[in-house]
């Protein structure tokens, strides 16, 4: 048997914590040690490997390329470490331990559901919905620090990720009424004619903005928004304050506060997004992992409240 480095998993976690705050000290309190521990460890780190991983002088100036690729190994042993004491801990009620999901905050209202009805079947699973942007997502499951996405899928994930389709995205107009009047159609309202009122929307780093502008776009249209935000808490609540209007899954519509509003199917064209389950493309899956994507399949379509 080849013989291993001498080192344990505390060195690296302080690897990780040390990614996480780019600070000894602030690592150092975090793990609970004083920074010359922490430094003292990651040097005999160093030692163990026969390669420099950071790079220092008065203060942390980052990790070298040995570094950086030891911190994503680092990440993967901590995680199939985790696995394994969450396979044999269990105690015949299924899964226990923190199940971290990253969620696109258009799909948080699916994930709340989900959640709930996962965390009611297995009572010592807890889950975690950390609302994300798109491209959050798809680097924590890559860095190990979240376990699943809910976001949108596109082509290409499936090289990278194992993906379940779960609900189909649909999008509607939120305004004050008076804005709508005149352009408002049987069925709904259509883009071309969403594109020329006040809108409040997401910020162009967001996917569900980027389909918004894509589709505004096909138009031949583009909207000057009046406000943007990464929150659609924020949206709903301007909507309610002023004559403003907002493109909207229906999702959030549906969850949010909308008396006094008007509600419209966005038309011509119709425009649907696929959101679904991602999770690593590894094996085993983590057993909370796995706990999540089988009821995910049972329940798939059953929490979509859209027509």
């Amino acid at each position: 048997m080849e013989k291993l480095p001498p080192f344990d998993l505390m060195d690296l976690r302080l690897l990780l914590a040390l990614a996480e705050h780019r600070h000894f000290a602030h690592a150092a309190r975090a793990c609970n040690l004083s920074q010359p521990a922490l430094s003292g460890r990651i040097r005999k780190l160093e030692t163990a490997l026969g390669s420099p991983l950071v790079f220092r002088s008065k203060r942390f100036e980052g990790f070298t390329p040995e570094g950086e690729r030891a911190l994503g190994w680092a990440r993967l042993i901590l995680t199939d470490c985790s696995g394994f004491v969450q396979d044999l801990s269990g105690d015949g009620e299924g899964p226990q331990g923190t199940l971290r999901i990253g969620v696109v905050p258009s799909a948080t209202p699916f994930a709340g559901r989900l959640c709930g009805a996962l965390a009611s079947r297995f009572r010592q699973l807890r889950p975690q919905a950390l609302s994300m942007a798109s491209s959050a997502i798809e680097k924590g499951l890559q860095e190990f620090t979240i376990d699943a996405g809910i976001t949108y899928l596109r082509p290409g994930m499936e090289k990278v990720s194992r993906a379940l389709p779960l609900f189909e995205e649909q999008y509607c107009l939120v305004a004050d009424p008076a804005l709508v009047k005149k352009e408002r159609k049987s069925g709904g309202l259509s883009w071309y004619d969403a594109a020329d009122l006040p809108l409040c929307l997401l910020t162009p780093d967001m996917q569900n903005r980027r389909i918004i502008d894509e589709t505004f776009a096909a138009t031949g249209k583009k909207p000057g928004p009046r406000f943007e935000t990464n929150s659609f808490n924020a949206i709903l609540s301007l909507l309610m304050e002023g004559a403003y209007a907002a493109v909207l899954p229906k999702e959030q519509a549906a969850v949010g506060h909308t008396e006094g509003l008007v509600v419209l199917d966005l038309v011509e064209p119709e425009v649907r997004s696929i959101i679904g389950l991602v999770v690593p493309l590894r094996e085993p899956m983590l057993p909370v992992t796995a706990a999540l994507w089988d009821l995910s399949k049972s329940v798939c379509g059953k929490f979509d409240n859209q027509d």
